[in-house]
């Protein structure tokens, strides 16, 4: 009888050891081929192999919860994605390394021996800017490198080509059962490894000869959007949800809404509350059946600060808005009618690189800044309330665009509240 109860302690310890490993080292990196990875929640694993004091911003400053994610790119591309904690205030950090090695124990040698640095890093706590309290890589990010403090959220996106290996480190600082999402913007290839023919089961000739993907169990997301002011209080706002059926808003007057989503659908949130700015947020669910808590932190309305109105966008070369712009429009028309002491500048940017800026481009820029103008007029804003300006090819986000997509966030509108 004791013998027996000694085995089974020793198989439930092992049981725990196991678990507690599960991610934790590079050795152990879970191996990512979908887009979506969780809810995964650390150990409370420590890896010494990433952290260092005083590096600004290139380690973690001491060894937390550690989860380590390995993937491979499956096209050129940039690549950007997103961390979703699942838990209100669960302040996420992440290391990004490039596997150039043959081996991958190479690699996790290489790790141990603290050869190598990440070419991507965020370690900022969460605030205000960023009010679903993501992190991850992004097209509109400047930063590679961002160390500990209220900086952005999100660090530059990066250029990746097909067969390229990425190992990526995530650190829940505050919370070590605090789960996380991983939502990669990468398209992977669906696996068809086996068919049968004539009662003979045989490769597929056609699928990709790479390690298949382990089965997703995919499900709903449960997502509960809770509007806060920067000091954990509810705020009643007006939300506003697109995406989840073509054509069709979901309007809400609360603090808090509950809304269902069927796997990889992508939603925009716009939100306005009396005496706060705006906020636009954009969530994708993930394939697997979860529960996320997304905070929307809205930020008090201050004089002098500007903004841009990241989702109006214009037709090459003239002033005229892309159909998608008709959502943050809208959005910057609610916020105008919810805060009627409020007045605004409105900036227009031209993408027009290399040039000396010359009056072409002014014109077309303050042509744009003039096109919101007069949307929000025709909508009943006061013209008193509003002035435009055009700056031509001035602060370009993108000096030297590699893609239209980077052309176009160059064609924008800012705006700057004025009192």
């Amino acid at each position: 009888m004791k013998k027996l109860l000694f085995i089974v302690v020793i198989f439930l310890l092992s049981g725990e050891f196991a678990n507690a490993q599960r991610y934790s080292t590079c050795s152990v990196a879970a191996e990512v081929s979908s887009e979506s990875f969780g809810p995964v929640a650390p150990n409370g694993a420590v890896d010494k192999s990433v952290a260092k004091h005083h590096s600004h911003g290139l380690f973690f400053e001491e060894e937390h919860n550690i989860t380590w994610i390995a993937f491979d790119i499956p096209c050129d591309t940039m690549l950007t994605f997103d961390i979703f904690p699942q838990k209100a205030g669960d302040d996420i950090d992440f290391l990004l390394f490039k596997d150039d090695e043959d081996l991958n124990e190479l690699f996790c040698k290489k790790i141990e021996e603290h050869k190598l640095t990440p070419i991507r890093t965020n370690l900022a706590k969460p605030d205000s800017n960023t009010p679903k309290c993501s992190t991850g890589l992004s097209l509109t990010a400047t930063d590679t490198i961002v160390p500990v403090g209220y900086n952005p959220n999100y660090s530059k996106a990066l250029k990746v080509k097909k067969g390229e290996r990425y190992y990526l480190v995530i650190d829940n600082y505050t919370e070590a059962k605090g789960a996380f999402i991983l939502a990669l913007h990468l398209k992977f290839p669906v696996y068809t490894t086996v068919q049968t023919v004539a009662h003979e089961t045989v490769r597929n000739m056609d699928a990709p000869d790479i390690k298949a993907p382990k089965l997703t169990k995919f499900g709903k997301t449960n997502l509960t959007i809770q509007v806060r002011d920067s000091a954990g209080h509810d705020i009643k706002a007006q939300l506003d949800i697109s995406g989840a059926r073509p054509g069709q808003i979901t309007s809400a007057d609360t603090a808090s809404l509950t809304y269902t989503l069927i796997p990889r659908i992508t939603i925009n949130i716009n939100c306005n509350a009396l005496g706060y700015m705006f906020s636009e947020t954009t969530f994708t669910s993930p394939d697997t059946a979860s529960d996320i808590t997304l905070p929307i932190i809205m930020s008090p309305v201050r004089e002098h600060q500007s903004f841009v109105m990241k989702d109006i966008k214009f037709q090459e070369g003239v002033a005229i808005f892309l159909p998608t712009s008709q959502n943050e429009l809208a959005n910057l028309l609610e916020f105008m009618k919810n805060n009627p002491s409020i007045g605004i500048i409105i900036k227009g940017y031209v993408n027009d690189p290399g040039s000396d800026n010359s009056g072409a481009a002014k014109k077309l820029s303050k042509q744009r800044a003039q096109a919101v103008y007069s949307f929000l007029a025709a909508a009943g804003v006061s013209k008193k309330r509003m002035d435009f300006k055009g700056y031509g090819n001035e602060k370009m986000i993108y000096p030297h665009p590699i893609n239209e997509r980077q052309a176009e966030t160059n064609r924008r509108v800012e705006i700057e509240v004025v009192k």
